[in-house]
């Protein structure tokens, strides 16, 4: 058996050698799918192993149950319901913060410190410093990526306004925090470290600001393993809600667990979607080079049959050449994939705050990877593989009998007349390899469709701001009290200079309830024909708040399973908690906000509790911003400012430093596709036509005529692949968007024709790259050994 396997590894060899430019541009399309395999999963991997690790080294809690004022004595309660592993009682308050230097306030989130230091759920990560002393009141933690944002550090101070109380605070180290992975604040969608920071402070003096004096206004809850949350909650809740318990939630409701879980998910997505784009095309590829292979080699086929070699080797030596061509594409894209997995862990690292992450794929994923590859691979060499197995040494011996193309010419003769000899060879071969040729079409439309759905990603981000800050938030600052207050207040703010326009409105928290069906979710009450904060669908129609009755989002109307005309209830955890029964007048489509709107004349009216107001809606003059800034720094009762121009500048920026690197792979990505398929094709065509490109060349056609004929035919290619791959590239968009839009927001779909436009250059430019590659091949075409050829 050696000896008989000899003379077919060393032509193995030889035929590898020979098929090496075809096997770069095949391995370059297989190393694409593998690389992004292992690097999304790998990566999902990553975050996963990074997410239990932390939130069980650091306790993060299981449950959240914030309330008005509790004393001390009721955690004792908490503590005894089934189920709980542990529960604690801490301070938290919403406030601005007075930086040096920076001209519009700060908001931020404090949280207290037990006095035994580190709390025993949500521990802290001390990255710098030391823990605040005791003894001196107003020194504080800050957390890290605030900090630096900021520049600040160990021994600085900064202003504080906690419940309209002025106190300046000195920093005592920097730290990180489970709760705040993805540290964004209350109502944004992106982080904003420069604008939003995270503070703890001794249980103490942060009571004594609070007027919580042996007292607290949040519990978190550390369950048993096999405690069933739901009932937690809903004990938890009776227990707290005399002391003003707002409707406490679980982990899957946590804001930052919320955004890391819906990364994970779109990962999935991109490993679902487009690595077998990249192996299907791999696969297509091998397919044409090895059933090219198995025709000029039909004689050689016949000969080692007639030696006595077996259907087997026969089929064994092509199926380890369609392994060995598809190896370095293998080995190539698991190197692609940990390097790349290794920088998107590093830019990951900008937006979701763990202490550590490190990209780790792990063997059984390099093995899926390749597995998946040389399955593609296999799948695609089966059929040539099998033909050449197939063919018995008389048939072999013989050249194949030449297919009958008289009646398609036939048909297609009046269509030819009047066109020149090389443009009638072009289409005739296209004509005369349909099935091929299709096979082409397909493959560059695949690149082009990767390329604008990448693309179109910025493009449908950017029509979510528009929508979002353009036609819905149309505030330059809003303002939220730190606690609801009358409407009176708005006069105050009214009366600041520069402002033009100032809107009230009212956000509660509620249990909603639709049957059996319930949602955790705030109500949103503003006032009908408010021109500054407006709820708008994805088409940019403003819908106006009912004058009963609510609006719901479309997410939340599929989550409690009601449409237009439905009831539902409302638990609200404020005023009476009166149960609320509610029609719902519409569902919307809207890219970010509330998911339940209404008149807040009704929700005033609902909650029996007068003209009460949450926060302001402002429009100012931008000549005096630093004055309106100043005043507000100083106005009691002011939980949070947000500036919307500095809210749109930070999503841009996270949109242009993440989505950019994104587009630049899947450009990347794209060329590769373009490069295997025409380079292919073109040298498969080139080896079929050689005789036919030296007779013109002796005939007396020039070098670029004659190139003429070849790149024609791959030009033609490209021209019908622009059309197929325009529609599959909105339609994977399309899906693709549809998949990463989640709960907390809808990215609208568009579709930008100067996307579209730049996904044609970009596939063009490659095809003429590729072009210019096999351009030198023809010019160097050796004339008398490819007349010498056998027909």
């Amino acid at each position: 058996m050696v000896a008989r396997r000899s003379p077919l590894v060393a032509k193995l060899w030889r035929d590898l050698w020979r098929l090496r430019a075809q096997s770069v541009a095949i391995a370059l399309v297989m190393a694409a799918g593998v690389g992004m395999v292992v690097m999304s999963f790998g990566m999902i991997r990553s975050l996963e192993a990074t997410r239990e690790a932390y939130y069980g080294r650091y306790r993060l809690a299981n449950v959240w149950a914030p309330l008005k004022r509790a004393p001390e004595s009721v955690i004792v309660q908490v503590r005894a319901l089934p189920g709980i592993a542990d529960a604690e009682s801490r301070i938290t308050a919403a406030a601005t913060l007075d930086i040096a230097g920076v001209d519009e306030p700060v908001s931020a989130r404090f949280h207290s410190i037990p006095p035994g230091g580190q709390p025993r759920i949500n521990a802290l990560v001390l990255r710098s410093g030391r823990w605040p002393d005791p003894r001196r009141p107003n020194e504080v933690l800050l957390g890290e990526s605030f900090a630096e944002a900021r520049g600040l550090r160990s021994g600085d101070t900064l202003q504080a306004l906690l419940y309209g109380k002025r106190t300046e605070l000195r920093i005592s180290g920097t730290v990180l925090s489970p709760e705040y992975v993805y540290s964004v604040a209350p109502g944004q969608l992106f982080p904003d470290n420069r604008r939003f920071g995270t503070l703890w402070m001794n249980r103490e003096p942060l009571g004594a600001a609070l007027n919580l004096d042996e007292a607290f206004n949040e519990v978190t809850v550390r369950l048993q393993p096999a405690a069933d949350e739901a009932e937690v909650i809903r004990r938890l809740d009776i227990i707290l809600a005399r002391y003003g318990g707002v409707t406490a939630y679980g982990r899957d409701e946590q804001i930052s667990d919320r955004f890391l879980t819906n990364e994970i998910s779109q990962l999935r997505t991109t490993v679902e979607v487009l690595p077998p784009i990249f192996l299907v095309v791999a696969a297509f590829l091998l397919n044409i080079v090895l059933a090219r292979l198995v025709e000029t080699e039909r004689e050689v086929i016949g000969l080692l049959k007639a030696f006595g070699y077996r259907d087997r080797d026969i089929f064994i030596h092509y199926g380890e050449l369609a392994l060995l061509m598809s190896m370095g594409g293998s080995i190539l894209g698991c190197v692609l994939g940990a390097w790349l997995g290794r920088g998107l862990a590093a830019l990951y690292q900008d937006f979701y705050v763990f202490p550590f992450l490190r990209f780790g794929a792990g063997f059984d994923i390099y093995l899926i990877a390749v597995g998946a590859a040389l399955g593609a691979v296999l799948i695609g060499a089966a059929g040539a593989v099998r033909r050449a197995a197939a063919l018995t040494p008389a048939e072999a011996m013989r050249p194949p009998a030449p297919a009958d193309f008289s009646g398609r010419v036939t048909r297609a003769r009046s269509a030819l007349h009047g066109l020149d000899e090389p443009t009638r060879m072009i289409l005739r071969g296209l004509a005369r390899r349909p099935l091929r040729s299709m096979l082409s079409v397909i493959g560059l439309a695949a690149s082009l469709s990767l390329y604008i759905a990448s693309a179109s990603a910025t493009d449908n981000v950017e029509r979510m701001i528009e929508l979002s800050f353009g036609r819905a938030q149309r505030e330059n600052l809003a303002v939220t009290f730190a606690e609801p207050r009358h409407r009176r207040a708005l006069s105050e703010l009214a009366s600041l200079p520069g402002v033009v326009r100032v809107e009230p409105y009212r956000s509660v928290s509620a249990t909603l309830r639709a049957g059996p069906r319930s949602e955790r979710q705030a109500l949103l009450g503003l006032d009908r024909g408010a021109d500054l904060a407006r709820l708008v669908d994805l088409e940019g129609r403003v819908v106006p708040p009912p004058p009963s009755g609510a609006v719901l989002s479309e997410r939340l109307a599929r989550d409690l399973e009601v449409g237009a005309g439905d009831r539902i209830e409302a638990r609200p955890a404020e005023g009476h908690r009166r149960t609320l029964d509610l029609t719902v007048q519409a569902v919307v489509k809207s890219p970010t906000g509330a998911g339940l709107v209404m008149s807040r004349a009704a929700l005033n009216r609902h909650l029996r509790e007068g003209e009460i107001v949450s926060g302001a809606y402002m429009a100012v003059d931008r000549k005096h911003l630093p004055d309106i800034y100043r005043r507000l720094k100083e106005t009691p009762l002011i939980a949070g400012v947000s500036v919307q121009s500095a809210v749109v500048q930070g999503v841009r920026d996270t949109i242009a430093s993440n989505m950019g690197i994104v587009t630049l792979f899947n450009t990347g990505f794209a060329a590769a596709i373009v490069l295997g398929v025409v380079y292919n094709s073109a040298r498969i065509s080139l080896s079929e036509r050689a005789r036919d490109l030296a007779s013109l060349r002796v005939l007396g056609f020039r070098r670029r005529e004659v190139a003429y004929v070849l790149l024609g035919e791959q030009a033609l290619l490209l021209l019908l692949s622009l059309p197929l791959g325009l529609i599959l590239g909105v339609l994977l968009s399309r899906y693709m968007t549809e998949q990463f839009s989640g709960d907390l927001f809808t990215i609208p779909v568009v579709t930008n024709p100067a996307t579209l436009a730049e996904g044609v250059l970009v596939v063009g430019a490659a095809a003429a790259g590729t072009w210019a590659l096999v351009k030198q091949r023809v010019d160097r075409l050796d004339l008398v050994r490819a007349l010498k050829t056998r027909e």
